[in-house]
């Protein structure tokens, strides 16, 4: 009996510290605290576990090591701990989340003999290696020359934002910044894995850093600048100008030393029903190709956490060039079946030279999970260098930030522009009446349409509907 097993948890050691070591791959990064100095063949592998029923942590903790026999593991050196995977959750939380530990090993050779016996165990609903997680960017995202002269005074680059403009090509954030609707009364939070809050375009005071450990890597501090720029860029005129930069309150979660499911759910937990979180991550799927992180049922559970709780998540797609609905995934990615409550958001074309306005770029994940698109090629916004380099990175901007995570931030300053318009008419939308409003009018998808990455907002139609009665939610 399971009962008879637990003792024997009272003789294991378990590392309760486990900050100091990285939880999952990421590619080509160095934590600021040097997590991964030693190389990717030094970080230990995680094992994320599920087990068959929830209840307070500390039994699930013993649950674990005594139907997995761990002791002997740990003595051994296969195993280095017990944890549980989400760290804040309280003694009364009983949904999906208290569910979830980690069990942490030296090597991929290690985890695959614990992960072979816990597969085993009755008391556990799924086992599986923690996915590598990489940014949802693509590979043309171009860097600074370090010899390109700079301006005294920045000169605006809105004129490269094409995506800000009026239907079809863009989302016509002019339309909402009309109506005073400026992303004032709503907060929003980032996850992926660095950020530069000093950049000069960037709201720096309305900053927080709430989890986990930023990558000093340039590329991540690139990619999260770029992001943030394009919802609250700092309308100053100069640069460029967010979707939404009047935010109130900005948070970033890193998945520096922790795991994709609990910087959302620290991020989620700083926010309040009806702010805007955004997951900037894809992950490695069973088919050699990225996918959204939700695939991984602790990454879906903790957005349906959130999405429960009334935040608003938008989440990309993915970079894997995959159709969602393809049997490998077994029908993970159908809303019918499974549905976290989150906007997953595809890449479309620009309107430019070169590319088919609203067709699905060959990089995007596509399938009828992906409820609409952002620009995927040529956003202008911040870091990179392309449209301007100087010393350091503070004022440095790009026009050629791409993939589904340029597209994805377009959708979550849209999300933040409906949900402040209707915060000011004493309203709150869920988000699964984002989720609909942003679909049913926006500007549709062109090309083939089977490969589905849904419509691109339109902050215009989307205004006009609440304002004529519909959606509303009373707070």
């Amino acid at each position: 009996m399971l009962a008879d097993r637990i003792p024997r948890f009272r003789r294991l050691w378990f590392v309760a510290a486990l900050g100091a070591a990285s939880l999952i791959t990421v590619h080509a990064t160095t934590p600021e605290c040097d997590l991964a100095a030693s190389g990717p063949s030094a970080d230990p592998v995680a094992i994320h576990v599920k087990l068959a029923a929830s209840g307070d942590t500390t039994v699930q903790l013993s649950i674990v090591a005594a139907t997995v026999g761990l002791e002997e593991e740990i003595k051994a050196g296969l195993a280095i701990g017990v944890t549980p995977l989400f760290t804040e959750l309280s003694v009364t939380t009983f949904d999906d989340r208290a569910r979830w530990v980690r069990v942490l090993v030296p090597t991929r050779m290690h985890a695959d003999v614990v992960l072979a016996r816990l597969r085993l165990d009755r008391d556990v609903d799924q086992a599986f290696i923690a996915p590598e997680i990489t940014l949802a960017t693509s590979s043309e995202d171009t860097r600074a020359n370090a010899d390109e002269s700079c301006p005294v005074t920045t000169p605006s680059f809105e004129s490269y934002q094409g995506y800000l403009g009026p239907a079809p090509h863009g989302i016509d954030a002019p339309a909402a910044w009309r109506r005073g609707q400026r992303g004032a009364g709503v907060w929003f939070a980032d996850i992926e894995g660095g950020w530069n809050d000093q950049h000069e375009d960037l709201p720096g005071d309305r900053i927080k850093h709430v989890h986990g450990q930023k990558f000093r890597d340039p590329a991540w501090r690139a990619h999260g600048t770029a992001v943030l720029g394009e919802v609250v860029g700092r309308d100053n005129g100069k640069g460029v100008v967010g979707i939404a930069p009047d935010v109130e309150r900005v948070f970033t979660s890193s998945i520096g030393g922790t795991t994709v499911a609990n910087a959302i759910d620290v991020a989620a937990n700083n926010l309040r029903p009806g702010d805007v979180l955004l997951i900037e991550l894809q992950g490695g799927g069973p088919r050699g190709r990225y996918v959204p992180v939700e695939y991984w049922d602790d990454v879906f559970d903790a957005i349906k956490a959130a999405t429960k709780r009334g935040v608003v998540v938008v989440e990309a797609a993915g970079n894997g060039g995959e159709d969602l609905d393809h049997a490998t995934y077994k029908r993970k990615f159908d809303r019918v079946k499974r549905d976290s409550g989150a906007i997953m958001v595809g890449a479309g074309g620009p309107p430019r030279a070169g590319f088919a306005d609203r067709e699905r770029l060959d990089f995007s994940n596509y399938g009828g999970r992906v409820d609409v698109q952002g620009w995927g090629r040529k956003v202008a916004t911040l870091d990179y260098g392309d449209l301007q380099a100087c010393s350091g990175a503070d004022r440095h901007y790009t026009g050629e930030f791409a993939g589904t995570s340029s597209a994805s931030p377009i959708v979550a300053g849209a999300a933040v522009i409906v949900q402040g318009h209707a915060k000011s008419r004493g309203a709150l939308l869920t988000p699964t009446q984002i989720r609909d409003l942003l679909r049913s009018t926006g500007t549709p998808q062109l090309g083939d349409t089977r490969q589905q990455i849904g419509p691109r907002p339109d902050l215009e139609r989307a205004i006009t509907a609440l304002e004529r009665g519909r959606a509303f939610t009373r707070p």
